[in-house]
């Protein structure tokens, strides 16, 4: 993992063509994400759309680990997909992860880190948003990740 530049910022309103499925627990996430990507970015290219930026949500809970995947579209309604939008956030902790998706979670570590030391706590779900992720070789990805915080 590269040094994780940290950082404090709002978050925009985002509207996703996004699928869904539950997860008993964290290890389990990585075998629904990219087959849920593949199933709503097929389903975009089906209607005539083009997957904008790919996003993951993220919301941990006692019944598992709850999986929102898809892309920003800002088209009409999908059959099978469901439109997601995630409100702005008026702050949250994030940084950028550089390479393979093995080493994340060292990544989130540093982030809930910081989120510990600002003295905030991390508020609702957490997002990966994949700036770079299109090649096959994960050392090349980029992907940002966010937290909101409750500064109260």
């Amino acid at each position: 993992m590269s040094d994780l530049k940290i950082t404090e910022k709002p978050l925009p309103f985002v509207r996703l063509a996004a699928l869904t499925e539950t997860v008993g627990s964290q290890p389990e996430v990585s075998a629904v994400v990219g087959p849920l990507f593949d199933r709503v970015a097929d389903a975009i290219v089906a209607s005539g759309g083009e997957p904008g930026l790919p996003i993951a949500v993220y919301d941990m809970n006692k019944h598992g680990v709850r999986v929102r995947v898809g892309f920003t579209y800002d088209g009409p309604a999908i059959d099978g997909v469901d439109i997601l939008e995630l409100p702005a956030v008026e702050s949250a902790v994030t940084g950028t992860h550089l390479g393979a998706m093995a080493t994340i979670d060292d990544s989130w570590h540093a982030i809930h880190q910081a989120i510990e030391e600002r003295g905030v706590r991390a508020q609702g779900a957490c997002r990966e948003v994949y700036l770079e992720s299109g090649s096959d070789d994960q050392s090349t990805w980029v992907t940002e990740l966010q937290q909101p915080i409750a500064t109260e």
